[in-house]
């Protein structure tokens, strides 16, 4: 019997019906809603959509599974090195046994099968035209939304577009430009029939909303190497749809704000999940992903963090820049155990900090060392042979004896010291006021930063690089404001730039603005090879992780289970990664293995390249 198990998730829309207890938790669900049903109310059409809208917030997809594979492959990240799953996955060896691929790839399709149902039993119904067009319009949207992260993510995939049924198991892979060819189906269809001047809901998609999608999706398909033939059509196609959208959002005024629980009605916000803690099914479990477990009231595991390498290399980018401290969590205030014993504010320092102890005879004071970045001479990559000078600065001493004991900065960052001190949290989904496993915060999917982001790319590449600076600067100006008095970094990118050298600093410049967001994963591997192989070597030329994987520190490594990681067969080879077979294997996660034992359709043959 193959079985694969769902989580029970719409159960309150009335005249809907489900197939039998054990089949639905014990079988392949072939469906939940009866397809016979016919919406004949719209308050009973209403609580159907909003469940396919919840499927969206399910731990399996947004609200753990895809989002925690898409920050934790990114090839940024890092995991405790303990052969766990995280383990595997950060060090871009997923296995196609793991819990989160799966969930990623059944809570896709848990959404898009209620939304075939949907589709078919709304306009088999007898509510009227308008309602029918609107509602089936965000089906379709919600639809190509899960479609959208499918391909991104795993690229081919089997292509369902009716509702299931048990004779209907089976369904072999797509390629992906057929998968993409419905999500534009679906989109457009969307655009076509949401109401013109309908009101913005946050949790619910607009017209002007997928018009953004349509150019994301545009833009996307025009990085992509493997369709260089059609770049040009897919360009004009994201200027269309770019130039219709710009304008018609704003950017949050402060940075931070985009972070918080319950951002509502957040000028910005394209689109965005709505989570709660009161509902049986709306599962936000990313503070338990990303937070140390004294960092908030709630149950958490510290499972995902970055990596010290994309950590300096935005510090060292931008020195007081107001977005880094939205962005990693270096020191906090451990809420479980208290600070009273220390002496200073807070009371848990990781990367790039260290607490030592400072001896005199009256008192033992805690101070805390860090890394000295304005004084490396390459402040994105401070080097072991630097720290070793200029770690000297801190000290304790003996007041009694005068014998100094210096910190040892190298020792703690580039040799394992069998905790997680040695590497920053991602911040943006700790949610300070988490209880137990779940988090109040809202999700923002698409926000309009990152639509103006890849608005310059698309004007560069059209050859109006100008404009496209223009465009990077309207997000630069906010995050310089986001602070009173206004920061001086980062820098506005300046004129007459060359094509080649404004595409390669708004690559960098996404991976800073939309650091540890939902599609960290596929913006990276965008380009194909080539972009991937830009971000694994932020990593790859990172001195300190260079002498904690490679170095004479490694071989001295009290525990083996925090290590740093580096990338490709050839990786000895500093700073590169030139392994072109593991560099096309990580272009996508691997189909779960449950998906190719349940579904007749697929064979170990159709396995993604390298699994």
């Amino acid at each position: 019997m193959k079985s694969l198990k769902y989580i029970i998730v719409l159960g309150i829309v009335t005249g809907v019906t489900f197939s039998s207890c054990e089949d639905w938790l014990d079988e392949n669900p072939k469906y939940s809603v009866d397809n016979t049903v016919i919406f004949d109310s719209e308050e009973t059409a209403k609580q159907a959509l909003d469940a396919c809208y919840g499927y969206l917030t399910t731990q399996d997809c947004f609200g753990q599974g895809v989002y925690e594979m898409s920050v934790g492959s990114s090839g940024l990240s890092w995991s405790q090195t303990n052969g766990s799953e995280p383990d595997r996955y950060a060090s871009l060896n997923a296995t196609t046994a793991g819990d989160a691929v799966l969930w990623a790839w059944r809570g896709l399709y848990k959404a898009i099968q209620e939304c075939n149902t949907f589709i078919v039993n709304m306009n088999n119904g007898s509510l009227s035209e308008d309602l029918k067009e609107n509602y089936t319009a965000q089906a379709s949207f919600i639809r190509g939304l899960c479609y959208y992260y499918l391909s991104m993510m795993w690229g081919d995939v089997p292509l369902r577009i009716e509702p299931s049924a048990h004779d209907a198991i089976s369904e072999p892979k797509s390629s992906f430009i057929d998968v993409v060819g419905q999500i534009f189906i679906d989109w457009k269809y969307a655009y076509d029939n949401l109401p013109e001047n309908g009101e913005h809901v946050d949790g619910y998609i607009d017209k002007l909303g997928v018009a953004a999608y349509l150019a994301k999706l545009n833009w996307m398909l025009s990085c992509n190497p493997d369709l260089a033939d059609r770049k040009a059509d897919y360009l004009k196609d994201a200027k269309f749809w770019c130039d219709l959208v710009y304008g018609k959002y704003s950017l949050q005024s402060r940075y931070s704000d985009l972070f918080v629980n319950h951002v509502q009605n957040s000028p910005e916000s394209i689109f965005q999940l709505n989570f709660t803690t009161s509902s049986d099914y709306s599962w936000n479990r990313l503070n338990w992903i990303f937070a140390a477990d004294n960092a908030s009231p709630g149950t958490a595991y510290q499972r995902i963090r970055s990596t010290k390498a994309f950590h300096d290399l935005f510090r060292g980018t931008y020195p007081g820049d107001p977005r880094y401290d939205a962005t990693f969590l270096t020191r906090w205030y451990d809420v479980k155990n208290g600070s009273s014993y220390h002496l200073i504010s807070d009371s848990v320092y990781t990367y790039p900090y260290k607490t030592y102890k400072t001896k005199s005879t009256s008192r033992v004071a805690d101070a805390v060392a860090y890394i000295p970045y304005d004084q490396m001479d390459d402040p994105t990559n401070p080097t072991v042979e630097e720290l070793t000078v200029l770690q000297e600065q801190f000290y304790t001493e003996n007041t009694t004896t005068g014998e100094k004991n210096v910190v040892n900065l190298v020792g703690q960052f580039a040799t394992s010291v069998g905790d997680h001190a040695g590497w920053p949290l991602w911040k943006k989904q700790i949610d300070f006021n988490c209880q137990a496993q779940q988090s109040n915060n809202n999700i923002i999917l698409y926000r309009y930063a990152d639509f103006l982001l890849l608005m310059a790319d698309v004007y560069n590449e059209l050859d109006e690089t100008d404009r496209a600076a223009n465009l990077v600067n309207e997000v630069l100006r906010r995050a310089r404001t986001s602070v009173s008095p206004e920061a001086s970094q980062p820098v506005d990118f300046p004129r007459g730039l060359s094509k080649d050298q404004m595409r390669k600093k708004i690559f960098y410049e996404r991976l800073f603005e939309l650091a540890a967001e939902p599609e960290m994963y596929f913006d990276i591997r965008r380009g194909g090879t080539e972009t991937l192989k830009m971000a694994l070597e932020i990593v790859n030329r990172h001195d300190i992780t260079y002498e904690h994987c490679e170095g004479e520190a490694q071989h001295n490594n009290p525990d083996q289970r925090f290590r740093d990681r580096y990338f490709g067969e050839d990786a000895t080879f500093y700073g590169k990664v030139s392994d072109e077979s593991f560099l096309k294997k990580n272009l996508h996660l691997p189909i779960p293995h449950s998906e190719l034992s349940a579904n007749d359709g697929l064979s170990a043959a159709d396995q993604n390249f390298g699994y």
